[in-house]
């Protein structure tokens, strides 16, 4: 809206013969005393007269030029612009690149590679332990003696050089049972990796839902304040319309600077917002800059959720529960594997060596082979309390975990039903600020009229204005509120709904 020019007119009143004082000027509808100031704005001639136009000017000359500037660049800016956008993602993407690039998932998938490897090796622990070695050395002795690989007499101070190898193998007959329990602590042991895995993956989603929510929320909330500010242009247009007519005054023009100036700065503010929910977005997937979120058929609204089917369903694969209930096989199988240090174990052991020297010049380097085969029998008498210590220590760790999963059990229903009421209450906020939204816009459009018709004033056409532009902003809100809500459910019971 370019500034035309401006004029002052200052002219000597007339005088009164009689009195000698100056004659007042009959008066005009809308027309003030003392000086005038005529501006002219856009084609517009602007008769504004104030009492007091004489002594600023200067001042509202500069606060039309600084309302001119301010509706330019309002207009000019675009919804979301940004010099770090890179790219934009639907949710599904966002979620799978989040899973690549969160390390709570990376953590939790090497936690359950981990217990996979240690499941193995409890296996592994039925087979027997096999030991193989080499060695070779020289020898020097002052008297007679007995070379231990080949049996012969060395003669006294000789010096012999040997070579000796063997293969040991260890087999456990029995183990009091330890083997069994170590199996089965590292099944649960695996299944609690393969929980925490799959809670690692849903609180991805649910956190990378969230950010993808702020995000789209913010990119919509760019197009509600650029609506206000296409809003109040149009009634500072009106306004200044009404005001070369002289069917208002410049206080109506005036109003509609200051509003339009704050709609642009809020919508600098609600744009700073959506840089930083982008970024957000951007981090949460492993991009850099800023990313954008784009609405797919996977963001809507449940037309109806069957809150006793899904709380039947969470009891038995919410992944929170699930891991739980692991926690307690896991020290349930510890316990038992404490317990076997009572009972004694028997072992099977065989072994066989060569060795060969060249103490005898005939048979230089010649092997010899000794082998053995035995039984061994370990019993744990007395261990200095170490046993029941572990045991009091591994039943412990048991009561603590059975008490964790009754709890996890009561925490899935509480967050349930607290999750549900969010959501209706969700659900029916929507219904009410989009009743209240077709509301505010008919009432806009309707107060619009009745000012450029004259029959209200503009701090009315200011409050429907306003309304329309909180219901506008709670239409948003509500229905990402419920998203985010949905997003939280989804996360506590391991399944997109």
């Amino acid at each position: 809206m370019p500034i035309g020019t401006i004029q002052q007119n200052i002219a000597a009143p007339p005088v009164n013969r009689t009195t000698n004082a100056p004659a007042r000027p009959a008066r005009r509808p809308g027309d003030y005393p003392g000086h005038h100031l005529t501006v002219s704005m856009d084609g517009f001639g602007l008769d504004a007269r104030h009492p007091k136009a004489s002594m600023f000017p200067s001042q509202l000359l500069s606060l039309v030029g600084l309302l001119t500037l301010s509706t330019a660049g309002a207009a000019q800016t675009p919804a979301g612009a940004g010099p770090g956008q890179q790219r934009a993602v639907t949710l599904d993407e966002a979620i799978r690149l989040a899973h690549q690039h969160d390390p709570a998932v990376i953590q939790a998938q090497g936690d359950s590679r981990s217990a996979a490897a240690g499941k193995r090796a409890a296996y592994a622990s039925f087979l027997p332990t096999v030991q193989g070695g080499a060695s070779g050395g020289r020898s020097f002795s002052e008297f007679p003696r007995v070379d231990p690989r080949t049996g012969q007499i060395v003669s006294a101070n000789s010096t012999t050089n040997s070579i000796n190898m063997g293969l040991n193998a260890t087999l456990d007959i029995f183990t009091g049972f330890r083997r069994g329990a170590t199996v089965r602590a590292a099944k649960a042991q695996e299944s609690q990796s393969d929980a925490g895995l799959e809670a690692a993956r849903w609180q991805s989603a649910a956190n990378t839902s969230r950010e993808f929510f702020n995000a789209l929320q913010s990119t919509e909330l760019v197009g509600v304040r650029l609506g206000g500010i296409r809003r109040a242009q149009e009634q500072l247009s009106i306004a200044i319309a009404r005001l070369t007519t002289r069917a208002a005054n410049i206080a109506d023009s005036l109003t509609g600077v200051v509003r339009l100036s704050q709609a642009r700065l809020d919508l600098l503010s609600q744009q700073s917002l959506l840089a930083q929910a982008e970024a957000n977005l951007a981090r949460a997937i492993g991009a850099d800059g800023r990313v954008s979120a784009v609405s797919d058929s996977s963001v809507r609204i449940l037309t109806t959720l069957d809150t006793a089917a899904v709380r039947a369903e969470a009891v038995g694969r919410a992944p929170g529960l699930l891991r739980a209930i692991a926690d307690v096989r896991l020290a349930r199988a510890n316990l038992s594997v404490s317990k076997a240090g009572y009972y004694p174990i028997v072992q099977l052991q065989a072994a066989t060596n060569y060795g060969g020297s060249d103490a005898n010049p005939d048979a230089r380097y010649k092997l010899f082979n000794n082998r053995n085969l035995g039984i061994a029998v370990q019993v744990p008498f007395f261990n200095q309390l170490q046993r029941e210590q572990d045991v009091t220590t591994r039943g412990a760790a048991l009561d603590a975990a059975e008490a964790k999963e009754s709890d996890a059990r009561r925490e899935v229903g509480s967050k349930l039903t607290g999750l549900f009421a969010a959501l209706e209450a969700a659900r029916e906020r929507i219904e009410v600020t989009r009743s209240a939204l077709e509301a505010a816009r008919l009432n806009g459009r309707v107060q619009l009229e009745r000012y450029r018709l004259g029959t209200i004033s503009i701090f009315e056409l200011g409050q429907a204005q306003e309304s329309l532009d909180r219901a506008e902003e709670s239409a948003v809100v509500a229905r990402f509120d419920y998203l985010r809500t949905k997003a939280d459910i989804e996360a506590l019971i391991g399944r997109a709904l």
